[in-house]
């Protein structure tokens, strides 16, 4: 302890989804005796949870779970998951004859894993703020983590060498969209439909916007759930496309795959990223674009007019009003301009990591920037500094630039985490202590 009585860690780490229980993993099974505590806003662990749709399956196989590609025999493994559930779950998987688990079940598998790490995370807790603690030298010794008890209100400080950040990425609104009552992003949707349409048998209007695989599950689920309703779909394309996840181009996800990619020049990562991003964005998985268009074809046999897929469609405003919802759209093919009246609009529009993270501004200046918008990170995840800040600052998310695609799906999770612990232990902060 130092003066004050402030707890000193080895590792805080800030959220506590599959990224950063991945690394809890990591850090159990490593040769060195680490002490890491986790930090996370919500009362419990919970995985996209307005996303859990009955049905919808995961885009990756099982095996890409917490620590398989790693350690196979781990006892975290998702096969030793259902092994542990019942006598009958395992063979019971294994007959269903597929890699692709539900999102439920896979959820549960992640909850089931992050319940045996309980005594070191503290729910509930938001970050305030990341303050850098002078060591005797003049540099930076330490890094100060003030939070906030959600339940209670109390405010207090820990003290850490390392500094672990996988908040997940921030849902993102397009410019001129105001969240409200009725207009809502696709991550809420399970909790605004239980709170605001609870009549699935009602003539209700949805209206989505997005052409990945979220707008693909929001959809399939609206379909299932509200048989009466009609569905507006808006995409910025000519048609929705499949994710690409063919043999080669899955090679992207090799192990070896982000030493490689860190190694090249920006603009040629560049270009790798926009000439593969069906491969990690906005594609829809193989097996779910025959069921919606088989769901638009029988629409329009029946003459029912409940589904309507528009195209070159870009979103360019959102309100709720009273009783409904309003969008409004341009058309990129005519350039003409049009507002469709709903009951929700619901956007399925992704996810952005971005920087500087807010958390970080009481020690920026320790931080080095590659670009204005973002961080120089280093092969090992942490960010780069300045001489004299002994603490690492550990981003998971946040690099796909240098990194690759692997960095936002869970496919590398594992050896991501490995990595990170790696280095942590190797850090001066750590192994002289």
């Amino acid at each position: 302890m130092l003066s004050g009585e402030l707890e000193v860690h080895d590792v805080v780490g800030i959220g506590f989804g599959p990224s950063n229980l991945a690394v809890a993993i990591a850090l159990e099974e490593c040769d060195q005796p680490l002490d890491a505590v986790f930090l996370d806003r919500k009362p419990g662990f919970a995985w996209h949870p307005g996303l859990m749709f009955p049905g919808a399956e995961m885009q990756v196989s099982f095996t890409k779970d917490l620590i398989t590609m790693r350690n196979p025999r781990s006892r975290y493994t998702f096969l030793n998951y259902l092994a542990e559930q019942d006598r009958d779950r395992l063979g019971k998987f294994i007959n269903l004859r597929t890699f692709y688990p539900t999102r439920v079940e896979f959820n549960d598998y992640y909850a089931w894993a992050a319940a045996q790490f309980d005594k070191q995370v503290r729910w509930n807790t938001e970050v305030l703020g990341v303050g850098a603690v002078p060591a005797e030298d003049g540099g930076t010794e330490l890094l100060r983590v003030s939070v906030r008890d959600r339940s209670t209100g109390e405010t207090r400080s820990l003290l850490t060498r390392n500094l672990l950040i996988a908040p997940g990425g921030t849902p993102y609104v397009p410019a001129g969209a105001e969240l409200g009552e009725r207009v809502f992003h696709a991550s809420e949707t399970r909790e605004r439909l239980a709170l605001s349409f609870e009549d699935r048998s009602a003539p209700h209007h949805f209206n989505i916007v997005g052409s990945g695989q979220t707008s693909a599950d929001v959809f399939m689920h609206l379909r299932r759930t509200y048989p009466h309703a009609r569905i507006t779909t808006n995409i910025r394309g000519f048609a929705m496309r499949p994710e690409d996840d063919t043999h080669f181009v899955n090679e992207l996800f090799l192990p070896g795959f982000p030493d490689w990619f860190y190694r090249q020049d920006s603009g040629f990562r560049q270009k790798i990223i926009d000439d593969y991003g069906l491969a990690a964005h906005t594609g829809v998985s193989y097996d779910v674009l025959p069921q919606l268009y088989r769901e638009y074809y029988e629409d329009q046999v029946a003459g029912d007019g409940s589904l309507a897929l528009h195209r070159f469609t870009e979103l360019v405003g959102a309100r709720s009003e009273a009783d409904r919802a309003v969008a409004g759209y341009r058309h990129l093919d005519t350039g003409a301009t049009s507002e469709v009246e709903s009951d929700a609009v619901v956007l399925a529009t992704g996810y952005r990591y971005p920087m500087p993270i807010p958390a970080l501004a009481e020690v920026d200046a320790h931080l080095r920037m590659e670009t204005p918008e973002r961080y120089a990170i280093r092969r090992d995840y942490a960010i780069e500094s300045v001489d004299g800040f002994k603490p690492r600052v550990f981003l998971q998310g946040y690099a796909e630039a240098t990194h690759g695609f692997s960095e936002v799906l869970l496919s590398l999770m594992p050896m991501r985490a490995a990595e990170i612990v790696q280095s942590i232990a190797e850090n001066e902060s750590v192994a002289s202590r």
